[in-house]
């Protein structure tokens, strides 16, 4: 195994951003691709629900609500341009100011900067790319041809499945756990084993269950959700008392 520096690994969704990203993605995607679309926006409501109620799990929602709002084939050259211009409006309206700051703090500091989220790569990468981050670990999906088909490959890159495409990911890098140091930085208890996984756990933007664990469990806590003083733009940073 190679030496590697430090790893630093970031949840997208309302860790690094304000609001999720998957849904918005469809609804922008149908405006600009087939605005008929829309009309399937009840349907993916009922999507929802079925999943609230454990008829559907994860992975099966995600796919049904990408066929209803995207079809059952894009061209990869229109998805290109769908991620790309979805990627500039997150940056521009759905990026915490100071997540762009921990980025770069965390890289001055000589780590490894990493994305790991749920959700899919043909548009996570291009919101990482734009924040600088070339380490993406994400939902991928089944290519037909040219075509991106609803049908994700393997795990939705979410809880359990998250920390072992993390673990995946690693053995890729030729990097070796034991010798790694790494802080992941998470706004819901679903990730619990990434954060258990890691050396080194950081709430952002808790929830309200995820805020209690840690503050008994002593993990640092940054809420970037809070409005700032001019001049001044400093993170709230808290370090929990264990209880």
């Amino acid at each position: 195994m190679t030496a590697s520096r430090p790893l630093s690994i970031f949840d997208l969704d309302r860790t690094l951003t304000i609001h999720g990203t998957w849904s918005p993605f469809l609804l922008f995607a149908a405006r600009r691709r087939a605005p008929w679309r829309l009309a399937f926006a009840p349907l993916v409501v009922a999507l929802m629900a079925a999943y609230k109620a454990r008829l559907l799990s994860r992975k099966q929602l995600k796919q049904a609500m990408q066929r209803l709002m995207l079809g059952s084939a894009v061209d990869r050259d229109a998805v290109t341009d769908l991620a790309r211009a979805y990627a500039e409006q997150s940056l521009a309206h759905n990026i915490h100011s100071d997540a762009i700051a921990s980025i770069a703090a965390e890289r001055t500091a000589g780590r490894r900067v990493v994305i790991a989220s749920a959700a899919h790569l043909f548009y996570l990468e291009a919101i990482a790319e734009r924040l600088g981050v070339t380490d993406v670990v994400g939902t991928a999906s089944i290519w037909r041809g040219r075509d991106l088909t609803p049908r994700i490959a393997g795990a939705n890159c979410y809880g359990a499945d998250k920390r072992r495409v993390l673990e995946h990911w690693l053995a890729g890098q030729d990097i070796d756990r034991a010798d790694i140091h790494i802080r992941f930085f998470s706004d819901d208890l679903s990730d619990l084993p990434s954060f258990e996984w890691a050396d080194e756990a950081v709430a952002v933007n808790p929830s309200r269950r995820l805020l209690h664990l840690a503050l008994r469990r002593g993990w640092t806590v940054y809420d970037w959700r809070q409005p700032k003083t001019a001049p001044a733009r400093r993170l709230r940073e808290r370090r929990a008392i264990s209880g």
